[in-house]
């Protein structure tokens, strides 16, 4: 199967209206949730891991919907058009655990972030169709990453809604690496070949760190919090080690007043005793006749 990219197809512009408003209402429509089967074992370790890694970036974050699988019908009062993006992310929204689908004109608009990871049944269709699909029902930013390698002319592509329609995200250099930045994330992001598949590596542009799964995000932190008590015991030594020798030198001080007091005492008892001298010669002038 020939590599496909999104920049070489016709993507249609992103409505500027909600499509939703566009289909008669039905308000007895079951909407029924999606069932996920992993394609390929690469393939369901980069949803699964890219979920978890999100989750766990806005874990913080009760206003930012992080899901895997989940079902997306954008139309109310028709269920048989539908998406399922692998993995998709909404900031405004909250993230209930009892949500089994994202209604569109519920949540009061379609996902921020979508994607969607390449595999030999889906791959065509992900690059031909699916993105005139996430172009029309307004999503800000479509991705696609290939874990096998060979699906896709690049491990990694992005687009961000433009002008109207798609245009491919922008490229950063930083750390020796190309990086794809997404601004709906707020982070920089590219395709790295792990013994697994190729994987989706994030990284913040505010600290430096690069991760790509929760686990490698955890290690991080941890780490970062053993500098920073590193930092804090070698301050702290630093601080005892002036402390220390402020109270040498203000004992070499306390010794050399204490020698320099002694000195004047001697010279005080040496001027005292030549007074005595003098006034000795003077009270008897025949003591030396």
């Amino acid at each position: 199967m020939s590599a496909s990219t999104l920049t070489d197809r016709h993507v249609p512009a992103v409505p500027e209206e909600d499509v939703a408003a566009e289909v008669p209402q039905a308000d007895e429509v079951e909407y029924p949730e999606g069932h996920w089967v992993a394609q390929s074992v690469s393939h369901g370790d980069a949803v699964e891991q890219a979920t978890g890694s999100l989750r766990h970036h806005f874990r913080e974050r009760e206003d930012v919907l992080v899901a895997m699988e989940l079902v997306v019908y954008y139309r109310r009062g028709n269920n048989r058009v539908w998406l399922q993006p692998d993995v998709q992310v909404v900031h405004g929204v909250g993230r209930s655990p009892s949500r089994s689908t994202y209604l569109v004109w519920e949540e009061g608009k379609p996902p921020d972030f979508v994607l969607e990871v390449a595999s030999p049944s889906t791959a065509d269709r992900d690059a031909q169709h699916k993105v005139g699909e996430y172009a029309s029902v307004g999503v800000r930013e479509y991705w696609r990453l290939d874990p096998a390698g060979e699906l896709m002319a690049k491990p990694l592509e992005g687009c961000v809604a433009r002008a109207g329609g798609y245009e491919p995200v922008p490229a950063v250099a930083a750390g020796g690496r190309t990086w794809l930045w997404s601004e709906v994330l707020g982070l920089e992001l590219r395709g790295e070949r792990r013994e697994r598949g190729t994987v989706l590596v994030f990284r913040d542009p505010r600290t430096g760190e690069e991760w790509a799964s929760a686990d490698e995000r955890e290690r991080l932190a941890v780490e970062r919090e053993r500098q920073a008590a590193e930092e804090r015991a070698s301050a702290a030594q630093r601080e005892r080690e002036a402390a220390e020798r402020e109270r040498e030198a203000a004992e070499r001080e306390r010794e050399a007043a204490e020698q320099r007091a002694s000195a004047a005492d001697a010279r005080v008892r040496a001027l005292e005793e030549q007074l005595r001298a003098l006034s000795a010669d003077t009270t008897n002038p025949s003591a030396g006749g």
